[in-house]
């Protein structure tokens, strides 16, 4: 199902940043949760801007491996909330949530008209 350019996957990106970055604050998220999402926050923005499409600056990483990169931190996300944060309702919810909004940005991006990850 692919729904959203990939013009719009970096709009959503840069909301993605936001989102991590904003998140201990506005759940009120313990000390580990938020380290996790500083750190999310701070590689998620540094994955985009370094990515070859409309939202990247340096464009050093194809779209198609950003979008790998995407996969599995959506389900490590996944995991995470329920073998980590299994103790605390709001982190478990808010950590499986955010990586299943992941993989729905994932599986709504449309890579099929992009260039293989690697070239020669």
């Amino acid at each position: 199902m692919t729904i959203i350019s990939s013009k719009t996957h970096a709009v959503l990106d840069y909301l993605m940043v936001m989102v991590f970055l904003i998140s201990p604050e506005v759940f009120n998220l313990g000390e580990s949760a938020s380290i996790i999402c500083y750190a999310l926050g701070g590689i998620h923005f540094l994955l985009t801007i370094m990515t070859d499409f409309s939202g990247g600056i340096f464009k050093i990483i194809k779209l198609k491996l950003h979008g790998l990169i995407e996969l599995i931190v959506g389900v490590a996300l996944i995991l995470l909330a329920f073998i980590f944060f299994n103790k605390n309702a709001v982190e478990e919810i808010y950590f499986a949530c955010v990586g299943l909004l992941i993989l729905f940005i994932y599986m709504i991006t449309d890579y099929k008209k992009l260039p293989p990850i690697i070239t020669r």
